[in-house]
């Protein structure tokens, strides 16, 4: 696949009622654990006083969204593809960029549902330079078993 993505970020919060390694399992289901490495924590107080943590990563290296991609897409439903194709006009912005919410229970039981509720962040970012978003989408989403 050329390469279409330009960067992916990908960013949740870990709530004081959530177990941290339960949702570092689910990181895992959606980010290859062998990246793990570029992830950044930081560690805030909620309103109440609540600890709440930060985890972020962005890839911009080929090698590292090329790893990410192959771990990423082919745990993506053909039903959860189809949400996104639907979506697409919601999902997806002027500058370029996919934005899939993935929910983080569904994750620690190592599968990729679509949520709008306390979600794992995925931002998938185009190059406007090789064509429409819209056209780029369809393609990353492809199976490459369909050439």
């Amino acid at each position: 696949m050329e390469r279409i993505v330009q960067s992916v970020e990908i960013s949740t919060i870990i709530h004081a009622t959530e177990d941290p390694e339960k949702v570092q399992a689910a990181l895992d289901t959606v980010f290859p654990p062998t990246l793990r490495k570029l992830f950044t924590r930081r560690y805030l107080e909620g309103h109440h006083g609540n600890p709440i943590i930060t985890i972020n990563a962005k890839l911009s290296k080929a090698a590292d969204i090329k790893q990410f991609t192959q771990h990423f897409l082919p745990k993506l439903s053909r039903d959860e593809r189809l949400k996104i194709l639907r979506d697409l006009i919601l999902l997806t912005d002027a500058e370029g960029n996919l934005f899939i919410r993935v929910d983080k229970q569904s994750a620690f039981q190592g599968l990729m549902q679509l949520t709008e509720h306390d979600p794992i962040r995925v931002k998938i970012k185009f190059s406007r330079l090789s064509g429409k978003t819209e056209v780029l989408v369809k393609k990353f989403l492809e199976p490459e078993d369909s050439d």
